[in-house]
């Protein structure tokens, strides 16, 4: 009889998943030790099974928790910190399935070497109210984690900003220095304009899905990347494909409750009539603007021009 295994007619006598501890199958060499508990002093023993009819397999890791009080409390923290472990490491790599995508469908973050400079330590705060607006800014960086939707919380607020005021008031550069503070954590973020965005959608058309990502990739990266900021819109020349197509990325990242920036020389009641095409309903314009409203803080840049300077 093999020293690891048990005659069928005891096998037949033992449940399907056998303790270590029970008499028939003490003397196998296989048969883990018990462990005795550090809290109460009783014996924890470990569970198997039975495979093939007559061989008992030891589950791994080691005996079940005791179940004395102190012995319970243990394993329901050990349970708690390998679920947060296993959760962020299932992020992390969610992170990076993101970064790649972006790396390979819009090239990193899609912005251009003006946006790439443009930093908290280069924005110039002379006023009262640039000063605000920075501090506002960095808070909103240093905490962006706490404004993406988590589990039980899936609706957190107005998470994200509809900065408009006149040209060169600078609502480029605080868009783009977020995106370069949350960048150099390691969170992905598109931004660039308008015009940006839409060219790389369009130019799916006619590219091979294998080199550069289809349209429907594209814009599912525009809905669930962690922040997309849009700079500059309603600058373009509206149609009915770019309402649309703007409407359905507000719309997906409306849903799902994720941050959005937007910088805009209109304010809220002249976006509607900008993104409308001429002749146009304003129902879907009207929309998009309407969850502007719910989704983002607003910020009004105003003085002189920095260009002019």
């Amino acid at each position: 009889m093999p020293s690891t295994g048990l005659m069928t007619m005891e096998t037949k006598l033992l449940p399907e998943r056998p303790m270590s501890n029970d008499p028939r199958v003490a003397g196998l060499p296989d048969t883990p030790a018990p462990v005795i508990c550090e809290y109460c002093g009783a014996e924890r023993h470990t569970e198997g099974a039975i495979l093939s009819g007559t061989l008992v397999l030891w589950f791994p890791g080691g005996a079940k928790p005791c179940s004395c009080p102190r012995g319970q409390a243990e394993y329901a923290r050990e349970q708690e910190e390998l679920m947060a472990h296993e959760a962020a490491k299932r992020k992390a790599e969610a992170d990076e399935r993101m970064r790649a995508k972006i790396r390979r469908v819009i090239h990193e973050s899609g912005m251009r070497e003006r946006f790439l400079q443009r930093t908290f330590q280069t924005f110039i705060t002379d006023t009262p109210d640039r000063k605000k607006i920075a501090a506002v800014a960095r808070k909103y960086a240093d905490d962006f984690r706490k404004q993406l939707p988590a589990h039980g919380v899936l609706f957190p607020g107005r998470n994200g900003f509809f900065i408009t005021g006149t040209k060169g008031t600078g609502k480029t550069h605080i868009a783009a220095a977020i995106a370069n503070h949350l960048l150099g954590q390691g969170i992905s973020v598109i931004c660039m304009t308008e015009r940006n965005m839409f060219s790389l959608i369009q130019k799916t058309f006619s590219r091979d899905k294998d080199h550069g990502g289809t349209e429907s990739e594209v814009r599912e990266i525009y809905e669930r990347v962690p922040l997309l900021i849009i700079d500059d819109l309603g600058k373009e020349k509206p149609s009915e494909w770019t309402l649309a197509t703007l409407y359905a990325i507000v719309d997906g990242r409306y849903n799902r409750a994720m941050p959005l920036i937007i910088t805009t020389n209109y304010d809220t009641q002249s976006l509607v009539n900008r993104l409308t095409p001429k002749g146009a309903d304003k129902t879907t314009a009207d929309a998009i603007v309407d969850r502007f409203n719910e989704m983002c803080e607003s910020i009004i840049m105003s003085g002189e021009s920095w260009r002019s300077k």
